[in-house]
């Protein structure tokens, strides 16, 4: 596949996206379109090359392709849907394979290999030092049927705590959000238990 083909092949993941994925409260298009632009900002932050910001562009949009909740294997049935479609639209064998690895590498809990792997994984997990971490995190809720209590902040509290963006680039422009994020979750228990 010629370089020159990469835009027009992203735009047919992102209708492909656009199409297939689940309507579920918080993996839905959105995340998928969520992820593939902190990948891209994280990508190009992190001078990565245009052929790998290709592969994980793809691989941002097909990441969570198929989502069913409550299911252990979503990731590897996204990957194996990449694995199938990709060759379909012109993609190489190697490009290929490259995508279905990333896709793999944000199963929780996440195990990169490689900086394209900690990239898109760190992508996935953007929201976390973000501001609106609390509109997506009541997503998650919804979608996971969990009950808004004091357990729910705290499993969100212990999360916060225990994560650690992989790479340099994701921690120089996360962490400081993350940390307030924590803060204000922990105001919020505490306001839960008065």
């Amino acid at each position: 596949m010629e370089r020159n083909e990469y835009p027009k092949k992203i735009e047919t993941l992102t209708q492909v996206a656009g199409e297939l994925m689940p309507k579920l409260p918080y993996h839905n298009f959105r995340h998928t379109i969520d992820v593939y632009t902190a990948a891209n900002t994280l990508a190009l932050f992190g001078n990565i090359d245009y052929e790998n910001r290709f592969l994980l562009k793809s691989a941002a949009l097909l990441h969570d392709i198929i989502v069913v909740p409550g299911l252990k294997d979503n990731e590897e049935r996204s990957s194996e849907f990449a694995r199938q479609y990709l060759p379909k639209i012109g993609y190489s064998v190697d490009q290929t394979e490259k995508v279905g690895r990333l896709i793999l590498a944000t199963k929780m809990p996440q195990n990169p290999n490689g900086f394209l792997e900690q990239l898109l994984c760190d992508a996935d997990l953007d929201n976390l030092g973000r501001p609106d971490f609390f509109e997506l995190g009541e997503k998650v809720r919804a979608e996971l049927g969990l009950p808004d209590n004091e357990k729910w902040y705290q499993v969100q509290i212990q999360f916060l705590k225990n994560h650690q963006y992989h790479t340099e680039v994701a921690r120089r422009l996360r962490d400081s959000g993350k940390a307030a994020n924590i803060q204000r979750l922990e105001k919020m228990l505490q306001e839960l238990k008065c």
